[in-house]
C-alpha cells in the first residue's frame, strides 16, 4: 500500500465530513501548483491529506499508519505541520516551516496550500480568520 492510500483511509476514518473536505481542497491545490518539483508531488499529496489529521483528532502517525508505508521522513513533516496552538505562536510556527524548507520542502508546499484555501473558503472566512492568515503569509514568503 502506497503512503498516498494510506493517509486517505486514515483521512476517512479520523477526519468529520468538513476536515475531509478541506483536505482534499489542499491536495487539490498541492497538485496543480506547477512550482513543486515532480519528485515532490507525492510526498505533498500525502502530506496534504493528512496535515490536520494530528492537530485536530485522535490520530497518532506512528500508531496509526501501516507498517508497510511507515516513513519516517514523513513522520517529521506531519510534526512540523502539527502545531501545539498553546504553546506556539502562530508567526514563530510559520517561521519554523520556511526555516525548514531546505529539509523538509513538502511542509512548505502544503502549508501555502492550506492557507490558501482558508483564505479561499469566504463561506466560513471570518474577518478575524482572514487578518491571521493575511497577516501570517508574510512569514512564509
Amino acid at each position: 500500500m502506497n503512503i498516498i492510500i494510506a493517509a486517505i483511509k486514515a483521512a476517512k476514518k479520523y477526519y468529520n465530513k468538513e476536515n475531509y473536505y478541506h483536505a482534499m481542497r489542499v491536495v487539490a491545490y498541492v497538485a496543480e501548483n506547477n512550482l513543486i518539483p515532480k519528485d515532490m508531488k507525492e510526498k505533498c499529496v500525502a502530506l496534504a491529506i493528512m496535515h490536520d489529521l494530528e492537530e485536530d483528532t485522535s490520530f497518532e502517525y506512528f500508531r496509526d499508519i501501516d507498517e508497510i508505508c511507515y516513513d519516517t521522513y514523513i513522520e517529521n513533516c506531519i510534526c512540523l505541520l502539527t502545531r501545539d496552538k498553546e504553546v506556539v505562536p502562530y508567526e514563530d510556527y510559520l517561521s519554523n516551516i520556511k526555516d525548514k524548507y531546505n529539509s523538509y520542502p513538502e511542509v512548505y508546499w502544503v502549508k501555502i496550500a492550506d492557507m490558501k484555501d482558508h483564505l479561499s473558503e469566504t463561506d466560513t472566512l471570518t474577518n478575524t480568520l482572514k487578518e491571521k492568515y493575511l497577516k501570517a503569509l508574510p512569514c512564509l514568503l
